[in-house]
């Protein structure tokens, strides 16, 4: 069989978010992962009719249809329950209700048996709550396409939550407007590799088997809201700050990030969602009035659609107008008015070859136990006086 790379983006323009998959009439274009994990789009030469639809709806190529944010909030669910299962202040949750009340279908995304993640779709509170929480590695989304528009045009209510780039293609997939589809994206400073992922997993499942390990990024249950990871261990429930831990500080300092993600044009203050929810860093600086240890979300409208819809949800919500700006000081990745690259380290090719040819114990010791990462292990441990001490140390021997 014929196969060859497709030509309509080049990988480090490709998002891997399906569309053009999903958008062929003669199906013939195939997912497969790429040398860092990443599903990558092939197309069968045999099957290709070179119709072009496939690069239409590329939102690498053809970027979606954007409006300005017309206003901020910061934001925390009532329902305290709801605000302690939830990574940030809840907002996904009194969302989903919503779309439910109307007997709509809400899409998030969930992890699998084996810890892939991938977006599904939920029709009532139980199934939704899996899509809780944040998953801090690339998921796949392009086989939902076709159902959300099975379902749109059936009048089901339908709300998709992802990444901004894939709402982008689905966007773009759908190649019309609907009054029934609500698009709500998330701040995303950018989408590891699955393959790196599971090679950690490998690391901490020795005692402890997958079916088991109940992983969690942004546990807030012992410290309260921050970058907290936990998991099940041979001896109880480990907890680890993203510095001790080596998955999430490889995430913080960019190391493994599917190659568009650093020079993304989807998270500007242009949005091509309706709705937009992430996390407000620094919100204490802005905002007294909340429960910060608890979690507070920030939360962009973006079109009437948005502005309805939260109309509709104001009255489970603490709600308070907030300046764009001010939340962007602490999303500086996910967020701005100017288009910024950020770069990957110079070691990156060389962090995947070495997980490839002696596992991630290796490309941990190898790259990840640095100055910055020291530095800052003892802030968290010491006093600033003593991390002063140490830092002088570190500048003597170079």
């Amino acid at each position: 069989m014929g196969e060859k790379r497709i030509a309509l983006a080049a990988p480090e323009q490709c998002t891997g978010c399906g569309a053009c998959a999903k958008a062929c009439p003669k199906q013939a274009i195939l997912f497969r992962d790429d040398e860092e994990g990443f599903p990558t789009p092939f197309i069968q030469a045999d099957k290709c009719v070179e119709c072009g639809l496939c690069s239409k709806v590329c939102p690498a190529l053809n970027s979606a249809k954007s409006e300005p944010i017309r206003q901020a909030y910061a934001a925390q669910i009532l329902d305290r329950d709801a605000l302690k299962d939830s990574t940030s202040g809840g907002l996904f949750t009194v969302l989903s209700r919503e779309i439910f009340r109307r007997g709509g279908v809400v899409y998030g995304c969930v992890w699998d048996e084996q810890y892939n993640a991938v977006i599904k779709k939920a029709e009532n509170e139980k199934e939704m709550k899996p899509m809780r929480g944040s998953k801090y590695v690339w998921s796949w989304a392009g086989d939902t396409f076709p159902e959300i528009e099975a379902f749109l045009k059936a009048g089901r209510t339908v709300m998709f939550t992802g990444l901004p780039c894939q709402v982008a293609g689905l966007k773009n997939y759908l190649r019309k407007e609907y009054d029934n589809l609500y698009l709500v994206d998330f701040f995303c400073g950018g989408s590891p590799s699955p393959y790196a992922f599971h090679e950690y997993l490998k690391t901490i499942t020795c005692d402890v088997p997958l079916d088991r390990l109940n992983f969690k990024f942004r546990d807030k249950s012992k410290h309260g809201v921050g970058v907290h990871i936990s998991y099940e261990g041979k001896n109880g429930r480990i907890h680890q700050s993203y510095v001790r831990n080596p998955y999430f500080f490889s995430y913080h300092t960019k190391v493994f990030h599917r190659k568009p993600c650093y020079h993304c044009q989807y998270r500007y203050f242009q949005r091509v969602e309706d709705l937009t929810i992430g996390d407000y860093w620094g919100v204490g600086r802005f905002h007294k009035e909340f429960d910060i240890r608890a979690g507070v979300s920030t939360l962009l409208v973006n079109s009437d659609k948005g502005e309805a819809l939260l109309a509709s949800i104001r009255d489970q919500l603490q709600l308070s107008p907030t300046r764009v700006e001010d939340i962007a000081l602490g999303n500086n990745l996910t967020l701005g008015d100017k288009r910024v690259e950020f770069h990957a380290p110079a070691f990156r090719s060389a962090f995947f070859a070495t997980i490839k040819t002696r596992g991630w114990t290796a490309a941990e010791r190898k790259f990840l136990f640095n100055k910055t990462r020291l530095k800052l292990w003892l802030k968290q441990r010491m006093p600033d006086k003593a991390v002063s001490a140490i830092k002088k140390i570190l500048r003597r021997r170079g």
